[in-house]
Formats: C-alpha cells, structure tokens, sequence
C-alpha cells in the first residue's frame, strides 16, 4: 500500500529578506500543507539557517494542530530530536511558547485526537512535563547514566532491571513498556521494507 506523503522544506533564500527561508511568499505555507489532510506530511526542520527559524516553524504547526482540535482529526505528532524544541529550561520567549504548547498537547491533545511521539536520544533534555505524560516507553540503545535515572523516575512501570540492560542492546533491539503492551519486554525490530537513510557515514580503514 503506497501512502500520499507530503515533504514541506522551506523555500529558497531571497536577496529581499534575510528570513526568507521562514516564509512562503505566495506558495502554499506548511499549515496549508496540513489542511491538504494527506496521510502525513514530513516538515523538515533541519533545513531552516537558524534556531529561531526551526522553533518557529514548528510554533506555527503545533498551534494550527491546537487551534482545529475542535475538529477532532487523529493525528500522530511525531517530533524527532525532541529535545531540540522542548527544553527543561526554555530560555528565550519562542523556546517557552513553543515548550508551552507541546506540553499541552501531551497533556490534553488525546481528548481531541492528537497524539504525540516524543523521540530523542537525550530524555534528560526534555521538559519533565513533557515526558510524564507518555503512556508508553520504547528505548533502544542508551549508555548515558543520567538519562537512564531520568526514565527510571518518570517512567515508574519500566522495570529498573530491563532499564538496565539497555546499554548493552544490540542493534533492533528495544525495550518496550506502558500500555501498549501487556507487560514490560524487550524486544527484536524485524528488518526495513523501506529504503534506510540517515545512517552513519563509513571510515574506512588505513
């Protein structure tokens, strides 16, 4: 089964505005994207200049999401890197607003049909109001101590024993806990059926 997916990137740079990759100057903007109701849309933040650019971009979606969640469509909102948009400490006026929201929708986006999927490889730099109301847990590969405590203190129906495990999982596998499951269990990924991108660059070997 093919899925229609929408990719949105912000536009080329302009000479006329030193923000231009923010904006759509005529052509069709993210959230117009959005009412398109594809079966997802792919917003690639990476590709903005700026911090500021990304956090807003993301702002704008993530309050047109909440504006129309009178409109009850379900909707998984994934964040990937999630610790790039929702700090335990926002700093500035954007990170707060944009902080603000993604807390709320964790918290009552459910009732309206929006549902949220936090990922990172950094739990500790992720608003503990955030985290908290995650009703599932999968964890791949983590050595990070600090991190572990983190999950272990918000996630109380992860067992610290599989907690534990986790630095030493090979690849694929996870440990998966909440109420997706029946019980806490790790778990083996079966292989891709899409193409895989994003893996790490070869050295070779002299």
């Amino acid at each position: 089964m093919i899925l229609p997916v929408i990719a949105w990137r912000p536009g080329s740079r302009t000479s006329a505005s030193p923000t231009g990759d923010l904006w759509s100057w005529g052509r069709d903007g993210v959230t117009d994207v959005i009412d398109q109701k594809p079966d997802a849309t792919v917003v690639d933040l990476g590709s903005f200049a700026t911090q500021p650019e990304m956090r807003s971009a993301a702002l704008a979606v993530l309050d047109h999401l909440w504006l129309h969640r009178e409109d009850r469509i379900p909707r998984l909102i994934v964040i990937d890197e999630a610790h790039n948009l929702c700090s335990p400490e926002p700093e500035t006026p954007l990170q707060r607003l944009l902080t603000e929201r993604i807390v709320q929708i964790a918290a009552e986006g459910r009732k309206y049909g929006l549902w949220l999927l936090l990922s990172t490889q950094r739990p500790s730099k992720v608003h503990p109001n955030a985290l908290s109301q995650c009703d599932n847990l999968a964890l791949m590969r983590m050595s990070s101590t600090r991190d572990l405590d983190e999950l272990g203190s918000v996630f109380g129906y992860a067992p610290a024993s599989l907690l534990e495990r986790s630095p030493g999982f090979a690849q694929g596998q996870a440990l998966f806990a909440g109420g997706f499951v029946n019980a806490p269990v790790i778990v083996q990924m079966g292989g891709r059926l899409t193409h895989e991108g994003g893996i790490d660059v070869s050295v070779p070997l002299r």
